[in-house]
């Protein structure tokens, strides 16, 4: 690619992503687009990559931290490192800093999704079937980064879910408005008919338990080479990421939470494929949406077993952080 598209990966500009989709691909913004010709939310053209500071050079863009997770509170975004025990606190202003919280989890946890709740934060882990709960004072942010104890993550037992950990397990965690409701997603599952669902586990928090008291919410994959990673809210509406794997393919899908329907909200297939190609992992598996509307992505950026070091390496891909901004238009789900 030339100078010139280098020059965008730090910031699209309006109507130059369509030209350079153009170039690269031969299609116009096509694939930003819904079925139907309704316009997205959120405007591809405006997307930005955002770069951080780290507190720890361990835990930049250019190693293998394994960001899996994404939440995002009034002024700052959380990204667990899935292997390493760490939690970022990114402010996304205009020189975002990361700061850098140990956690305490069990061995060889690997921690996928995120929420954040009143005082701290929610994270599932896909390793142990889990779900910690970490408190997250004033002081442990303004210590972030220093020499100190580990933050505790305390574990919410799970009734009435019967997953087991591995490799393909919870990949996102969100919290209804009231705090009561706890959603929790199962990648994917097979189906007895040789298909493929994501599982999304309606469960509520009682004292320090979280309880299974509606049916699990199955939605319907086209194959089972496709799963949904990350839950967020837009509105009232829970929105999750539907990506392809091998293929490629990136969605951002709406998701009725009373049947189980996903309706596709944005494609962004070809712009993470193009990031790919500047040395962006499209590896995305965490979303989250600000009070300013804005979405906001973060990748995966390693594939690895299990993980005994306590420090990532450095990685062949960087670890993508985007955000696309709202469009003017507006978009129903119902």
């Amino acid at each position: 690619m030339t100078e010139a598209v280098h020059r965008l990966i730090t910031r699209w500009t309006p109507g130059v992503f369509c030209l350079l989709t153009a170039l690269i691909f031969g299609s116009g913004c096509r694939s930003a687009a819904v079925p139907g010709n309704e316009p997205p939310p959120w405007d591809v053209a405006r997307a930005e990559v955002i770069r951080w500071r780290s507190d720890d050079p361990s835990f930049g863009q250019d190693f293998a931290l394994e960001a899996s997770g994404l939440a995002a509170s009034e002024h700052e975004l959380y990204v667990p490192s899935e292997k390493y025990a760490r939690l970022l606190l990114i402010d996304p202003e205009a020189e975002p800093r990361a700061r850098i919280l140990r956690l305490e989890v069990p061995r060889r946890s690997e921690l996928e999704g995120i929420a954040a709740v009143d005082g701290g934060v929610l994270l599932c882990d896909e390793a142990h079937a889990a779900v910690y709960e970490v408190t997250i004072g004033e002081d442990d942010r303004e210590a972030a980064g220093r020499e100190r104890e580990p933050l505790v993550a305390r574990e919410l037992p799970l009734d009435g879910v019967d997953v087991e950990g591995g490799k393909i397990g919870f990949e996102g965690i969100e919290v209804g408005r009231n705090s009561t409701w706890v959603y929790l997603l199962l990648e994917r599952s097979e189906t007895d008919a040789g298909g493929c669902v994501s599982r999304i586990y309606r469960l509520r928090r009682q004292g320090g338990r979280l309880t299974a008291d509606r049916d699990p919410l199955d939605i319907e994959l086209p194959d089972c080479t496709w799963r949904l990673t990350g839950l967020a809210w837009w509105g009232e509406r829970m929105i999750a990421l539907k990506t392809q794997y091998p293929g490629e393919r990136y969605e951002v899908v709406a998701v009725d939470l009373t049947t189980g329907a996903a309706r596709v909200m944005l494609d962004l297939t070809v712009l993470l494929r193009a990031l790919e190609k500047e040395g962006w992992s499209n590896n995305v598996e965490g979303i989250a949406v600000t009070e300013d509307g804005a979405l906001w992505l973060v990748s995966d950026n390693a594939v690895t077993g299990i993980v005994d070091d306590s420090l990532p390496p450095p990685s062949g891909s960087r670890a993508l952080l985007l955000r696309i901004p709202p469009s003017t238009a507006t978009f129903d789900v119902q």
